[in-house]
C-alpha cells in the first residue's frame, strides 16, 4: 500500500475536511494530531470500555494507520538522519500501541504519546 492509498483509506468524515488541503505539511500535522487523539482514546478505552468495544478497535486501527502514513511520508533520500530518527520514534509508538492493546495496559500507550507531542510541537514551528 502506498502513501496516497493510505491517505484515501484513512480519511473518514471526521477528518476529511482537515486533510482536504493540497498542502502536504498541513496533512501531516493533522495526521499527527489525529494520532495523538486516537492514542489517548485507545488508552482511555482500555481502562473504561467493555472487553469488546468499537471505540477501542477504531482508535487502535486509526492509530496504526496514522503511523503507517507518517512512516510512508518520510524522505530518506533528502533527510536520511532525520527520516531514520522519525521512523524509529514512530516504530516505538507503534510497538507501544500494539503491546498496550494486546496486554490491555493503557500505561504503555500513554508512555508512547510524549514523543508524538514533541514531533507535533516541532512540526507546528516549521512553516
Amino acid at each position: 500500500m502506498n502513501f496516497n492509498a493510505s491517505i484515501k483509506n484513512y480519511i473518514t468524515d471526521d477528518i476529511a475536511a482537515k486533510t482536504a488541503s493540497p498542502n502536504a505539511h498541513k496533512i501531516i500535522e493533522e495526521v499527527l494530531k489525529d494520532l495523538r487523539k486516537n492514542m489517548e482514546t485507545l488508552a482511555y478505552s482500555l481502562d473504561n470500555e467493555p472487553v469488546v468495544s468499537s471505540l477501542k478497535s477504531n482508535s487502535f486501527s486509526k492509530s496504526l494507520t496514522a503511523i503507517y502514513i507518517l512512516q510512508s511520508s518520510l524522505n530518506f533520500e533528502e533527510g536520511k538522519e532525520i527520516a531514520e530518527n522519525l521512523f524509529n520514534i514512530y516504530e516505538f509508538c507503534k510497538q507501544g500501541i500494539m503491546k498496550g492493546f494486546m496486554k490491555k495496559k493503557s500505561k504503555i500507550i500513554y508512555d508512547a504519546i510524549p514523543p508524538i507531542d514533541e514531533i507535533l510541537d516541532g512540526w507546528k514551528q516549521i512553516k
